[in-house]
């Protein structure tokens, strides 16, 4: 693949790439690493009986089950995505959609540490696979895009709407991080970008800026309690976006 490779193409290719996947919900996701994640560590540790995993877990088991997570997403993401992540980084395209792209080397999510009472318990949290969260915002573009597929305005709305209806409950009185960051509506805007075929050469750019909107229009202190979308905030999204 030549250096040129736009940051669209390989956007492109990653969405194709990624297609098969969305046939497996989240919590098959995270039960394969779960698996994959315990068999290395049982090899690491010699055991890993119901006696290890109710007792209380130490902070380098912790960082053991993170490294053995890490290794298990990079192996499934250079299976999946294929030559993409090289291209990306031959190309300088940047790390990607929640970092698929990126060099080992430069993906880090931490070590972790023992903040649950056991090690089972840390073990089911630590070992989620890394990649489910994206996977899940592509599953809710092509599902709202299934709804309404020729009508971008169409899909933006059903897509946000449906992403505030299920974090409004969850996020009730939270007020550490913007409504929009919760809803993830940078990243699902970007992934709409591919899906619908709109015109952006730059998807997460395209995400940023709805992010903006969504920034500018939202009142002071704005929260949960609201009964939607702020006002103003669709029609900001579709302009940013020239839809």
């Amino acid at each position: 693949m030549p250096k040129n490779t736009t940051v669209r193409e390989l956007w492109d290719r990653t969405h194709l790439a990624l297609l098969p996947w969305m046939r497996e919900p989240a919590a098959a996701l995270n039960a394969r690493c779960l698996e994959a994640v315990t068999a290395t560590v049982t090899l690491l540790w010699g055991d890993c009986d119901d006696e290890l995993l109710d007792a209380p877990a130490t902070d380098a088991q912790v960082h053991a089950i993170v490294a053995a997570r890490t290794a298990y997403g990079l192996g499934w993401r250079d299976a999946v995505l294929g030559d993409v992540a090289a291209d990306a980084r031959a190309s300088g395209r940047g790390p990607g959609p929640g970092g698929l792209w990126a060099p080992a080397g430069q993906w880090h999510p931490g070590r972790g540490r023992a903040f649950r009472p056991t090690l089972r318990q840390n073990l089911e949290f630590f070992a989620r696979h890394p990649w489910a969260a994206e996977l899940e915002h592509l599953r809710a573009v092509r599902c709202a895009a299934g709804a309404a597929p020729a009508d971008p305005r169409a899909v933006l709305t059903s897509l946000y709407r449906t992403a505030w209806t299920e974090r409004a409950t969850e996020r009730l009185g939270w007020d550490d991080a913007a409504w929009w960051q919760y809803l993830y509506v940078a990243e699902l805007t970007a992934w709409a970008v591919v899906v619908l075929g709109l015109p952006a050469q730059h998807p997460a750019d395209a995400g940023t800026r709805v992010e903006d909107a969504a920034e500018a229009v939202s009142p002071y202190g704005w929260t949960w309690t609201g009964t939607g979308l702020p006002e103003g905030f669709l029609d900001a999204a579709f302009e940013a976006l020239g839809v």
